[in-house]
């Protein structure tokens, strides 16, 4: 970590210092940058977009054969841990010989819960109490996957509610379809709570409905969520389990296996899950994830740039991963161009006595604005394909989108950077009361 501050910092100064005596230029240099790398990233969004809003792949679900799942429920400090369990073995349909839900967790009350689960439900329910551990969920998950039978794996994320028919479209689209690895569209249950579910929600649905699925029909690469993902056991062999370091480990291992590959499919299957409905919930997770990202791209961006790599994957496959990991940058960046633009405004009309950034900006500098468009119409279509309301109901929330991807964004990529720099690797828990259950249970048909 010492190294690691040292080349931060020392890089810091560098850029301030060839600012400070080189200003016009280092300001030439951003103007061109950025509005060529917003060209670039609008572009190719843009026609992932245009693939993204057709439907996802329907596996259907009458699965030729019933393989058994393994589904690991990753779980500290859940008060609502016994109602996944019950969900995931009486509420979702499949043969119940065929599923068993692995409980791994560290915590007293988890542990009792786990422990009675496996009381009620023997052979059902297996539970991992861990003792000595490394704190985060991909260690978690390699310490459980020792004691799953199943041949698919599955996460489910303690705030979870499969659809009734998902363990079905998962059996169907691994057998009968021959994929190695299956992505449910993750779907928000509480998005009324306020404005932040609300534009969770609307993010969850542009992300997982249309950027993803675009990618996956495109064969680009998809990165996996934290949950609703479900895996060949030999594929996680294979690649050799989860990196326990990685904050955002599903994006991660997703990364080995498209490296050896293998693809993920976003498949026309849903779990609904529980947004963060406060500022500070909010910032920690989103920190999280990016802090993930961030690790990804150190560990991998030697790897990428390899002749051999890219000529394997082909430059906009290896794109399509460096385009995700520097998902962070760019959003940051955001904040450099706008202060770049807000000084060019203050000389402009005279207001700061200087001439930086006369003739600054090219005239094409105003195209990435419109490239805009494709993001907040992301989150609309998306909304409005989940059926989250229409096109008039969800535009109003335009200010709110602007605002959540123009300040908070920037600001959970700052504070995971800044982590990343001078923090050893710790994990910021989400908490979960399961809000907005009572709308998606399934019930059981009789």
């Amino acid at each position: 970590m010492r190294a690691r501050k040292i080349v931060a910092l020392s890089s810091i100064l560098a850029i301030l210092i060839l600012s400070y005596f080189f200003t016009r230029e280092a300001l030439i240099f951003l103007a061109y940058f950025l509005t060529t790398a917003y060209l670039i990233w609008g572009v190719y969004h843009l026609a992932i977009m245009i693939v993204g809003v057709k439907p996802p792949l329907n596996p259907g679900s009458s699965p030729k054969s019933f393989p058994k799942i393994s589904l690991i429920i990753p779980a500290r400090n859940e008060p609502i841990l016994s109602r996944t369990i019950e969900v995931c073995l009486n509420h979702v349909e499949y043969p119940n010989e065929d599923k068993e839900v692995i409980v791994v967790t560290e915590d007293p009350a988890g542990e009792r819960t786990a422990i009675w689960y496996s009381q009620l439900y023997p052979g059902r329910v297996i539970p991992v109490i861990r003792r000595e551990y490394f704190p985060t969920k991909p260690s978690a998950l390699n310490d459980s996957i020792l004691l799953c039978k199943g041949d698919i794996i599955g996460i489910v994320d303690v705030e979870d509610i499969p659809d009734g028919d998902t363990f079905l479209k998962i059996a169907s689209a691994i057998e009968d379809h021959g994929l190695d690895s299956v992505q449910a569209i993750l779907r928000i249950s509480n998005e009324g709570d306020n404005w932040i579910t609300r534009l969770f929600a609307m993010e969850y649905a542009g992300w997982f409905r249309v950027w993803l699925n675009g990618r996956s029909k495109l064969g680009l690469f998809t990165p996996l969520g934290g949950t609703g993902n479900y895996m060949r056991r030999s594929l996680i062999a294979e690649v050799g389990g989860w990196d326990p370091l990685n904050l955002a480990e599903d994006a991660e291992i997703a990364i080995r296996f498209y490296l050896s590959g293998r693809r993920v499919t976003l498949i026309d299957a849903r779990h609904w899950e529980e947004a963060p409905d406060t500022f500070e919930a909010w910032l920690k997770q989103r920190t999280r994830w990016f802090r993930g990202w961030i690790q990804s791209l150190i560990k991998y961006l030697k790897v990428l740039f390899r002749p051999q790599v890219v000529r394997r994957l082909g430059p906009l496959k290896t794109l399509s991963i460096l385009s995700m990991l520097i998902a962070p940058i760019m959003v940051l960046f955001n904040w450099v161009a706008y202060g770049m633009t807000v000084y060019w405004l203050l000389e402009h009309f005279g207001l700061v006595k200087t001439a930086l950034t006369v003739d600054l900006f090219p005239w094409w500098a105003i195209l990435p604005l419109f490239f805009n468009v494709v993001y907040y119409y992301a989150w609309i279509a998306g909304g409005v394909l989940e059926k989250m309301g229409s096109i008039k109901g969800l535009i109003k929330y335009l200010p709110h989108m602007i605002f959540y991807m123009n300040v908070m964004m920037p600001l959970a990529a700052f504070r995971a950077f800044y982590q990343e720099i001078f923090k050893g690797v710790f994990w910021e828990k989400t908490k979960h009361l399961g809000k907005g259950v009572r709308w998606v249970v399934p019930e059981k048909q009789v």
